[in-house]
């Protein structure tokens, strides 16, 4: 990986790893009930970055592909709707410093899912051996939750099953989206994320009857901008230039950060967090096939 590609990196697990807490700030708790359900916490985070990124697509004169709108809608609903609204749900049950680890799955499933449909992605068995490390990380920490009963099973689950949406869209992108602009895929998931989420919305949440604090308003606005808006287009380009395999990688760099923003809002780091999250990085390092991959 080249320097400016591992910057890129690094920038985004920043901004991911800020998500989290952003997405718990936001997000209605029984501290907080008239803040944003999580339904349409995400229909507004997706159609504020939607504008965005729309604005920047016609500035640049870049063409969307209306003869791939469906594939373009999947991608919408199994890399933005759904694992978006799964991270929110579960938040309103565990901390974001949890949530943020549990990401860190979506290169295993990658990997699982790419030994099945696309044989290019597929890594030698000795760099496989990192995937299991890490998911071992993940299941030293999720065991450790279920002997305390302090955290919710469901929520954690929803986060391992939203990180397994996100291997899917990678690798739905890589097969079926190929070619188009990033910019322009960026954009479009956005854009059927948000039309999915209205209805569900509008249907189960009711928006207009919140009351959602300044606080959670200005975190849903930062989410929206920078963890979303930016943080895709950083994220295709970064498809583009070293394959779904690697880019999913970020999600191992992402806990760090999720950790660090997690102190602002006081969440807990415990022995076991650290020792899961130092297994998860050392699965990483094999995966990329140790230190030569920071070259």
């Amino acid at each position: 990986m080249k320097p400016k590609q591992l910057a890129a990196l690094l920038f985004l697990a920043a901004l991911w790893g800020g998500s989290f807490l952003f997405i718990k700030v936001a997000v209605a708790t029984p501290e907080q009930p008239g803040n944003y359900g999580p339904l349409t916490l995400v229909t507004i985070r997706l159609g504020l970055a939607f504008l965005v990124l729309l604005a920047v697509t016609r500035m640049r004169g870049i063409p969307f592909e209306r003869e791939r709108w469906l594939p373009m809608a999947f991608l919408g609903f199994v890399n933005a709707a759904l694992p978006y609204f799964l991270f929110s749900w579960g938040e309103q049950r565990v901390p974001s410093n949890l949530a943020a680890i549990y990401n860190a799955t979506t290169p295993l499933w990658t990997v699982i899912l790419a030994w099945f449909f696309v044989r290019e992605e597929r890594l030698p068995l000795g760099r496989s051996v990192g995937i299991g490390v890490g998911f071992l990380g993940v299941l030293y920490l999720f065991a450790g939750n279920l002997s305390t009963g302090g955290v919710s099973i469901g929520g954690q689950a929803a986060c391992l099953v939203a990180a397994l949406c996100y291997g899917v869209g990678n690798l739905w992108a890589r097969r079926k989206l190929l070619g188009i602009q990033p910019l322009a895929m960026a954009t479009g998931q956005l854009f059927w994320g948000t039309v999915l989420l209205i209805p569900f919305s509008i249907a189960f949440e009711q928006p207009w009857q919140l009351r959602p604090t300044l606080t959670a308003t200005g975190a849903l606005l930062v989410l929206s901008l920078a963890g979303t808006a930016v943080a895709l287009m950083v994220y295709f380009w970064l498809l583009a230039q070293v394959g779904a395999t690697r880019t999913t990688q970020v999600t191992y760099l992402l806990p760090v950060f999720g950790l660090l923003w997690g102190q602002l809002i006081g969440e807990p780091i415990t022995s076991r967090i650290i020792g899961a999250l130092a297994m998860i990085l050392l699965g990483s390092v094999i995966v990329n096939g140790g230190v030569g991959w920071l070259l």
